[in-house]
């Protein structure tokens, strides 16, 4: 069982664990507090169709509306680096009723301080329902370079440094991405140094979303030891698929791949 499952379950969200079409789903609360200005926001929990009038509580609901008049809902474009789909919250109704999925990151901008209370199923990293308390992770990113508005679909209270990677993208950092948070009007940007090592470490609280600036994979480095009459050759492993490649000469010719056996001791 993991760690920060059980501190969530047990310290901040959770109320109960229901019976859902025959198995254990993890069901409970949770309080985001969005401050005046800009606020980048993952739906913490499945609620219902995850729509802005289901999400946020409309008029008319005890507690509602929540968010105040003239908030904007915005979703973020990573092909053209903008916001581009906007929805505003004016006399008690949304102009547009997105869908906020666990997971996927939105722009909200209040012109106040507001609390809003999210009441709904549990996920895990991957997306799948969270029934047993143990992690699963989803994918390994598989997209393009790029700068991406991204939330842990599973509502995990630490999550921070390396971890936030493996939770949202599937794997660990590579040297030079970035995350980038907002909150109300100052930002902040984390870049990652290797070894574990952060410039300054990022934090991904409960119903946050964060700018991943994603970089393609480096290439591995090559290490050439000779032993037994032979030279071998060794690389880490990696995320992507690279190819050992091999030229007679190194001035002219074609490259080809290896045809020999390579050995994953990993």
């Amino acid at each position: 069982m993991n760690a920060n499952l059980i501190k969530l379950v047990v310290m901040v969200l959770f109320l109960a664990a229901g019976i859902r079409n025959g198995f254990s789903q993890v069901v409970g609360y949770a309080a985001c507090v969005f401050m005046t200005g800009s606020n980048l926001f993952n739906t913490p929990l499945v609620v219902s169709s995850n729509s802005l009038n289901i999400l946020f509580l409309p008029a008319g609901v005890p507690g509602g509306p929540a968010a105040p008049e003239g908030t904007i809902v915005s979703l973020w474009n990573p092909k053209t680096l903008s916001f581009e789909t906007n929805s505003i919250f004016s006399n008690g109704v949304w102009s547009v009723n997105l869908i906020l999925w666990p997971g996927t990151g939105a722009l909200v901008v209040a012109p106040s301080r507001f609390t809003n209370i999210f009441a709904g199923s549990l996920l895990n990293h991957d997306g799948s329902n969270l029934t047993n308390n143990i992690e699963t992770f989803p994918n390994v990113f598989s997209g393009p370079a790029g700068i991406y508005l991204l939330g842990d679909k599973s509502p995990v209270i630490d999550n921070t440094g390396t971890k936030i990677f493996l939770d949202i993208l599937g794997r660990m950092p590579f040297v030079g991405e970035q995350v980038t948070q907002i909150f109300g009007t100052n930002t902040y940007t984390s870049m990652y140094l290797g070894n574990d090592q952060w410039d300054s470490v990022p934090f991904l609280a409960v119903g946050k979303a964060a700018f991943f600036n994603i970089k393609s994979e480096p290439p591995p480095q090559l290490t050439v030891n000779y032993a037994n009459n032979q030279a071998v050759v060794s690389w880490p492993s990696t995320v992507s698929p690279w190819t050992l490649q091999t030229n007679t000469d190194l001035v002219a010719g074609a490259w080809g791949n290896y045809a020999g056996m390579v050995i994953n001791n990993t």
